[in-house]
């Protein structure tokens, strides 16, 4: 009856300890990102550094940028949110996998003439 008692428990225990993991990944992270667009930019994570790479326009001056975790090589699903800038065309155009080395890409689109300066938030989880 005892040995019954102890697993039942040990079961109870490891189901709770499942579930808090799952509430929490441990992938989960966020790289904000300060530069200026003129017309198209994409943003290219990997790991613990990002390239700004200039598609169409003026190429600008390298932006800042600050991870709290660095993008993790396992599959994530990447998002973004603009928290500065007029474009609202700003979408992740490539979601890290093993076949693109985790590499995330996000595109700025910013065609209302001249360069404006952005802030972004990307997040994983």
């Amino acid at each position: 009856m005892r040995s019954h008692l102890l697993i039942a428990l040990l079961f109870a225990l490891f189901a709770v300890s499942a579930a808090h993991a799952q509430a929490e990944p441990a992938s989960a992270g966020k790289v904000f990102w300060r530069g200026s667009v003129d017309n198209k930019v994409h943003l290219v994570i990997r790991g613990d550094s990002l390239e700004q790479k200039t598609v169409e326009g003026a190429e600008k001056q390298a932006g800042t940028f600050s991870f709290t975790t660095p993008l993790p090589q396992e599959a994530v699903t990447v998002g973004v949110l603009r928290k500065e800038g007029r474009s609202k065309k700003i979408k992740v155009i490539q979601q890290p996998t093993a076949d693109n080395e985790f590499t995330a890409i996000v595109e700025v689109h910013d065609d209302g003439g001249g360069a404006r300066d952005y802030i972004l938030e990307i997040f994983w989880q």
